[in-house]
Formats: structure tokens, C-alpha cells, sequence
């Protein structure tokens, strides 16, 4: 289920993706898979291709009319397995989606942010409310060991029910021509270039990126190439961050050209690419993307990001809201290029033999399919009938 309209964007088309990629295995043992939207104007364009039926159904669970709508598409299309994505791992309403024919909920949490942990009797409610029968999704599958971690200790998940796994990416062909990009005239493309791409939003932490960059050309060495940053995204704070960059001394050399969709591109010629979060980040693609295409990535150590970064030798990681580290961390990999280059080519072989799309797809898969219901549950299913 998607909680918004289709072609949504940002990380919404890597979801979508999966979603194509599960409905076309499930296809091979002829099981039909619907993706739900809020509302479809256009054809979702993550799923053209593929084996996966788009369907304009609010499966939040958020209203009643929505309660309402599912049951009615669960009894419709004779569906046996929901598979939520960002929504609530327990609601009230699971045990009827059961009652009505489903008989496994698997729910994927790729949520950023910190969460405080319950202390006293609401610690007591919460962990009992997880256990209720039938209220909690029988697989809890988190997009990275802290997520899960908040999953057991905030949310307060049967531990045995909770599964993280890392996002996996498709490795792209390096021996295909850089493709033209247009309407990027203020980007000087001999200079070295630094890429962020990420949302404008305050949590992403750009405007700490954006004073340690001119900080860093302050003293940048007479002779060195100067670099560029070039920073794509879109979102709240575009403006905030519009005129941070007309007070800074550099502020030239920083360029804002807001929402693409040949990001690639510009991932491929950067010289280095930065995650500069402030917030606890699940799993950012911001990160994968640039080590799929064998770039030195520095990223703030935060959320999830340390299991993608998991080692030196395939990334920096910096304090978040250090603008000194940052700018320390950026001017050391543009001018050590070997060591740029080999973390580059580390990184890139992590996405291949760790993080693959096949890994990944293949595991979600394994979820969907394993069913292994609760027994409690298997004893509320045999009281109403259903199985």
C-alpha cells in the first residue's frame, strides 16, 4: 500500500519499485499482487513493465470509510496478504482485515527519527497492546538494524517478529556513455564537483553543508582545482537555504537547482557526494546511490547510515551539525584522489555483493510468503470460520 497519490517521487519511486520487482516473482507462481494508491492521474510510472496492478484504494487504515474500502477490496479480489509499508505495525482493525480472509500482514518500516522509549505504565500498555491477538503484523521488516532496534524498544514488538534488512540497490553500467545534461548551465562541469541530493528539509541538515563548504574554500590551496557543490532537491526549506547561500563568502560556488530526475547523471560526475543529516535517518538512498555508482561518500553518522557506511574502507562518516569535520572530511577526499578512488571502487563492491536489488528483493519475497501465523491468531481465525 501507498499512502499517496502515485508518481509521487523522491524515495516513493525506490518503494514502488519493489513493489514491481516483488509482483513480477510472485507472478512466476501465479499469485496476482495490487499496489494501492491514494489516487492515480497518471500510470504509476515505477510499475510500468511490470506484473504489479495498480488499484486506487486508501488502505491507511486512518478512517473509518478507509476500514470500510479494505475490507471490501480484501473480499473482492480474495487477497490473503497485506503488505503495509510506513504505516502502523499494530491497529485495532488487523484482527477484522483476518476475519475477512487475510491470513498474513507483513508491515515494512522505513521511518526516520528518533522515538522516545516508554517508561512506566505506558511501557506496560504498549507491550501488552503488541501482544494483543491478531493486533500486531506478523513480520515487522525494518530497513536497517536501528529501525528494528526502535521496532523491539519504542514500539515494543515481539522481538521475533521484527526483521531488518538493508536496502539493496541495482549496480549501474559504468560503460555506458555519461548521458547529456540539460539546463544546468550554471555548473561548471571541469571543476570538481560535490553532489548533495536529499529533500530541503531542516532534519537533512543542508545548510551545515552549505557553511562547511564556503568554510572550506576559505583556505582552499592555491593550484587546486576549485570545487563546486551542486545541490539537487526540493522541498520546505528550499528558500531558507537560498538566501543562507547569498550570505555566505562562497556562495557563489554553490549551486541549487532544485528537483531532477537525471540525478544520476550528476552522480556520475561528482568527485565526491555528501549525506549531511541531522536526523536520525532509516536507510537514506542518498547514500547507497552515489556508492552504487563508485563514489567516495561522506555522511553524517546517524540512523541507519553506519550500516550502510559500515566500514572506512567504503566511506567517512562525521558528527551530524559538525561543520568543521565535515569541511575537514570533504577537502581531504578532493585532494587525495587515490584514496577517493579507492573508496569509491570499495563502495561499489559492497553494493554488489552485499546490498544487490536481487538480495533484497529476494528476501522481501521470503516474508511475503513464509506464512507462519501466530498461533493465537490461527485460534481467532478457526472461531469465526475462516481460515
Amino acid at each position: 500500500m501507498v499512502p499517496y497519490p502515485a508518481n509521487t517521487g523522491f524515495a516513493w519511486n525506490y518503494i514502488e519499485g519493489l513493489y514491481a520487482g516483488v509482483a513480477n516473482q510472485l507472478a512466476q507462481d501465479e499469485v496476482v499482487t495490487y499496489v494501492s494508491f491514494l489516487s492515480i492521474e497518471q500510470p504509476p510510472r515505477s510499475l510500468r513493465g511490470s506484473n504489479a496492478q495498480p488499484l486506487v484504494l486508501d488502505a491507511s487504515l486512518s478512517t473509518g470509510r478507509s476500514i470500510i474500502e479494505t475490507v471490501a477490496a480484501i473480499r473482492r479480489l480474495k487477497i490473503d496478504t497485506m503488505y503495509f509499508t510506513d504505516l502502523a505495525t499494530w491497529h485495532w482493525a488487523l484482527p477484522l482485515l483476518r476475519l475477512v480472509g487475510v491470513r498474513w500482514i507483513v508491515a515494512h518500516d522505513h521511518t526516520s527519527g528518533h522515538r522516545d522509549r516508554p517508561t512506566g505504565i505506558k511501557w506496560f500498555a504498549k507491550w501488552l497492546r503488541a501482544r494483543i491477538p491478531g493486533m500486531t503484523a506478523d513480520r515487522i521488516v525494518t530497513v536497517s538494524e536501528y529501525v528494528a532496534r526502535r521496532q523491539r524498544e519504542v514500539a515494543l514488538a515481539p522481538p521475533d517478529r521484527v526483521f531488518p534488512l538493508v536496502n539493496g540497490l541495482t549496480l549501474p553500467d559504468m560503460d555506458t556513455p555519461t548521458p547529456a545534461i540539460d539546463d544546468a548551465a550554471s555548473v561548471d562541469f571541469t571543476r570538481p564537483i560535490v553532489a548533495c541530493v536529499c529533500r530541503s528539509a531542516v532534519e537533512k541538515g543542508v545548510d551545515v553543508l552549505f557553511r562547511a563548504f564556503s568554510s572550506m574554500l576559505d583556505s582552499w590551496p592555491d593550484g587546486q582545482p576549485r570545487p563546486q557543490l551542486v545541490y539537487l532537491g526540493d522541498g520546505p526549506a528550499f528558500d531558507d537555504l537560498r538566501a543562507l547561500r547569498e550570505t555566505l563568502p562562497s556562495g557563489a560556488d554553490i549551486q541549487m537547482l532544485g528537483y531532477r530526475q537525471d540525478v544520476a547523471a550528476f552522480l556520475r560526475v561528482a568527485s565526491v557526494c555528501v549525506v549531511p543529516s541531522r536526523w536520525e535517518d532509516a536507510c537514506p538512498l542518498s547514500v547507497l546511490e552515489p556508492m552504487a555508482w563508485g563514489k567516495a561518500v561522506v555522511a553524517s553518522a546517524v540512523g541507519g547510515v553506519p550500516e550502510e557506511i559500515n566500514s572506512p574502507e567504503v566511506g567517512v562518516l562525521v558528527p551530524k551539525n559538525d561543520e568543521g569535520a565535515l569541511a575537514t572530511a570533504v577537502r581531504d577526499l578532493l585532494l587525495n584522489e587515490p584514496k577517493r578512488s579507492a573508496i569509491g571502487r570499495a563502495a561499489r563492491e559492497r553494493i554488489r555483493n552485499e546490498l544487490s536489488r536481487d538480495r533484497h528483493l529476494n528476501a522481501i519475497v521470503s516474508h511475503l510468503t513464509s506464512f507462519q501465523p501466530d498461533p493465537s491468531v490461527t485460534d481467532f481465525s478457526s472461531q469465526t470460520g475462516n481460515t
